[in-house]
């Protein structure tokens, strides 16, 4: 059932060999003090109590845990030297007590501890624990009994001074990366909060389920909080697995329509999964080798899904792929990994956090080109509305506001505000004689020269066909608005349009404290003027045919 057995041996050594040279990097130090003790592992019952004998030997404790009991010989050489002994390799145990004995047999030292003792550990993250002897033969026999292991637990003993300086790095490590991934839990928290998308509320579970893990499998949380459950260190990877595929699927956009064979890929990565749940739930025996066998099933089916959807052209997977290449190389010496030879303080639960540690800020790159592609979306879409009221609200011969954007304005004059309703003079005479294009030619130039000369002091809109609006903020200003009707007249006749003309009525909120009326009174006012016009020119005909 251990991933490990399907991990060639010799891959695996190299990548451990990796993996040491890069901790040797990490290490600033000249020598190592470190020595492993040279013994026995024995398979006992759970009611073994020291110094019963022990007759059942093996070669070491089997992964899926039980009780055993491990005995070795050492000498200590030098006085008053301090020493330390504690476990390599991982720091996944339940409980565990030491016993030494001198060279008579008497016991002068013990000491326990582990994830399920209420024993105070006096380094934190690490099991080690503190004794000083005189020169001379020691026995040393150790109580191990732990549900299950994920790693091979092998006693050692380190000078004081040397073991304070070497747990440095991987304190550092756990540390930090905690710190990372719980600060990154709680922004992905506010995300499914706020966007209420099931891949960002399953990746906040799958780092908040790691997180929960590490702190209890690095002794984090018994050491500071008193929770002594070691389920948590193995559990929550179970279920952290699940949300991690899930994850995976909607993030790559993977769909029953799109993508029948990885949908269907993934429905049955998430079957084998719960069947795993099931097996730790019911044989807690199992709870590790379960969450390693999911881990190595949860990597595989995302890079897969990830280099098929970055085949295709998926933006969004190309992101995804440095970070789950990432995440499955180092992830893969982790859950491959039983005995790190030649490193003490770094753990297999370290180089697993520096796996998930390094995935999550790499999907950050996801996000960025997410939150990118968003702020693309939105700019475009503000354009297309802009673009939208553009055109609902502008004339599209002209190109002036509209009776649309007219009756907007109406309801935002003020009490000093005046309205002038302009009628142009021939336009049907221009449409008769030179066709639609040089009438339309009329519209245009009036609209723009008159717009011009008005600036700041009004806003010209097309009610339509021949009829235009100023409206104006300020009743002080008709005699300039008058005046540049006059100016924009004299510019069209100049420009070939010699009978252009324009009559004009003008109203004024003071006079009536309604929009309808004042629109009403100026268009009342511009046909009297345009009357006045047609009579004057009517005499002035007259007078011209009876020369």
């Amino acid at each position: 059932m251990r991933f490990l057995s399907s991990t060639p041996a010799g891959k695996r050594h190299c990548l451990e060999n990796i993996l040491f040279c890069l901790c040797l990097l990490l290490l600033p130090l000249t020598a190592f003090s470190q020595q492993i003790f040279e013994g026995k592992w024995y398979q006992v019952d759970s009611t073994w109590k020291f110094p019963e004998i022990v007759t059942k030997q093996i070669d070491v404790p089997v992964i899926t845990g039980g009780s055993f009991v491990f005995k070795a010989r050492f000498d200590v050489l030098e006085s008053h030297q301090p020493q330390v002994i504690d476990f390599k390799n991982a720091s996944v145990l339940g409980y565990f007590h030491h016993y030494i004995m001198d060279s008579s047999g008497k016991l002068v030292a013990e000491f326990d501890g582990g994830i399920q003792s209420k024993t105070a550990s006096p380094f934190f993250m690490r099991h080690g624990r503190e004794f000083e002897l005189p020169p001379g033969n020691y026995q040393l026999t150790t109580l191990l009994t732990s549900p299950y292991f994920i790693a091979e637990p092998q006693p050692y003993w380190d000078s004081l001074s040397h073991y304070r300086q070497a747990i440095k790095w991987g304190n550092f490590i756990g540390l930090v990366s905690i710190g990372i991934l719980f600060s990154l839990g709680v922004y992905y928290v506010i995300l499914a909060f706020v966007r209420k998308r099931t891949t960002e509320i399953m990746y906040t579970i799958f780092i908040m389920l790691n997180v929960v893990f590490s702190g209890t499998s690095m002794l984090i949380t018994p050491d500071l909080f008193s929770l002594h459950w070691f389920y948590l260190a193995g559990a929550p990877l179970l279920l952290s697995n699940i949300a991690y595929v899930i994850f995976a699927k909607n993030l790559l956009q993977i769909r029953l329509s799109t993508h029948p064979k990885l949908y269907r890929s993934a429905q049955l990565v998430l079957i084998i999964l719960g069947v795993l749940l099931l097996i730790g739930l019911f044989n807690n025996h199992w709870i590790l080798e379960s969450a390693r066998f999911g881990v190595g099933l949860m990597m595989s089916y995302s890079l897969i899904a990830a280099v098929y959807r970055a085949y295709e052209g998926s933006k969004v997977a190309c992101f995804y792929l440095v970070a789950i290449v990432t995440f499955f190389v180092i992830g893969s010496i982790a859950i491959s990994s039983s005995d790190l030879e030649g490193i003490y303080t770094i753990y297999v639960e370290h180089i697993g956090l520096l796996a998930v540690t390094a995935e999550v800020l790499l999907i950050g790159l996801v996000l960025g080109y997410q939150f990118a592609q968003i702020y693309q979306e939105k700019e475009h879409n503000l354009r297309m509305v802009e673009h939208s009221l553009q055109i609902a609200q502008h004339d599209s011969l002209t190109g002036m506001p509209n009776r649309y954007a007219l009756d907007i304005a109406l309801e935002k004059l003020d009490k000093n505000a005046m309205l002038i309703v302009l009628d142009m003079d021939n336009l049907k005479m221009y449409n008769d004689l030179f066709g639609h294009k040089k009438g339309d030619e009329m519209l245009q130039m009036f609209a723009q020269v008159m717009s011009t000369k008005l600036g700041s002091y009004g806003v010209l809109h097309r009610m339509g066909g021949d009829e235009f609006v100023v409206t104006s903020d300020e009743a002080s200003f008709v005699e300039h608005i008058k005046n540049s009707i006059s100016e924009t007249i004299d510019a069209m006749r100049k420009s070939g349009f010699e009978d252009a003309g324009v009559s004009f009525g003008i109203s004024f909120m003071t006079e009536t404290g309604d929009a309808e009326k004042l629109i009403s009174l100026a268009d009342e006012r511009m046909y009297q003027h345009k009357r006045r016009a047609d009579n004057k020119l009517y005499r002035h005909k007259r007078r011209d045919d009876s020369v």
